[in-house]
């Protein structure tokens, strides 16, 4: 049984390490250049600060498991950790939802109504869209400890956050994450209409096009990593392959393995191909010029 905790973790640290090496990336290539910047691309911007944020607690939460397996005797008197270790990374998941929504819905507007997102969409700043992301994902811990009157009372055998936290949080934890996939699944379909509409009439515009398929990237992300095992613990939670008991941080790993994966998409997309670009351009540049003197 521990055998198999320590694969989930093993890949949970392997993915953790992936986004927040590629997420830092793509803020070094792209977030701190202005040049490089897109105006339709903000919001994702903030994401790769969340993903990178996600990514370093989630890889320090995994440490502290796997230690806490390794080290039974010495870290039982540190408990409590299991949860204060975890907070941190599950704060800024539900971070990264609110702003997956945020942008779903953004893309929904460019495509139906491009004239009030081209008038009204400045007027909103996205610092203002970030900090409100980042309120609704720190609420989590006034939910734990005020709303569901969590007293810290970990089981003896759990070893991760799943099964360390009461039943009134875990409920609310399932029940805004339908919500917000909810949400970003409706918005989600009906750009794809949108997408399928253009491509069909010749019209989709570059820049709008590359921003929507990242949106959608990140629907089928959350779809398939994020909302798909939570939805089936919740219906089959007697079944061992979603105990947390038995698997460990499936959750949480699954997630970080979904944002490793998008990582790793969308820095082909943004900076790899950017670089090819660029490098064959040089290399045209430099032909014509090598040209021009075998001629003289």
């Amino acid at each position: 049984m521990d055998m198999i905790i320590y694969l989930i973790c093993s890949l949970g640290a392997v993915s953790g390490f992936i986004t927040v090496l590629l997420n830092a990336r793509l803020i070094w290539k792209i977030v701190l250049k202005k040049a490089n910047r897109n105006d339709d691309m903000q919001l994702f911007y903030y994401r790769f600060l969340t993903d990178t944020c996600f990514g370093t607690f989630l890889f320090c939460n995994i440490v502290y498991t796997i230690l806490s397996m390794n080290f039974p005797e010495f870290m039982v008197n540190y408990n409590s950790f299991i949860v204060y270790s975890a907070l941190p990374w599950s704060h800024f998941a539900a971070c990264r939802s609110a702003i997956a929504l945020s942008i779903s819905f953004e893309r929904f507007i460019a495509a139906y109504f491009p004239i009030l997102y081209r008038t009204t969409r400045s007027k909103i700043p996205n610092w203002l869209i970030f900090l409100l992301a980042i309120s609704f994902g720190f609420s989590e811990e006034i939910w734990l400890f005020k709303f569901c009157d969590y007293k810290l009372d970990i089981p003896s055998n759990c070893k991760v956050f799943g099964c360390a936290v009461n039943s009134c949080f875990y409920s609310f934890w399932t029940i805004h994450k339908s919500i917000i996939f909810f949400s970003i699944l409706v918005f989600s379909i009906l750009i794809s209409i949108k997408l399928f509409i253009w491509n069909t009439n010749g019209q989709s515009s570059n820049q709008i096009s590359k921003a929507n398929r990242l949106a959608l990237l990140d629907t089928f992300v959350v779809l398939l990593f994020d909302f798909l095992p939570s939805f089936c613990g919740t219906m089959w939670p007697t079944a061992p392959v979603f105990s947390f008991d038995v698997v460990g941080p499936y959750n949480s790993v699954l997630k970080i393995i979904g944002c490793a994966i998008e990582s790793i998409v969308v820095s082909r997309l943004l900076v790899l191909r950017k670089d090819e670009n660029s490098v064959s351009i040089q290399n045209v540049a430099v032909r014509k010029a090598s040209s021009r003197y075998s001629k003289t």
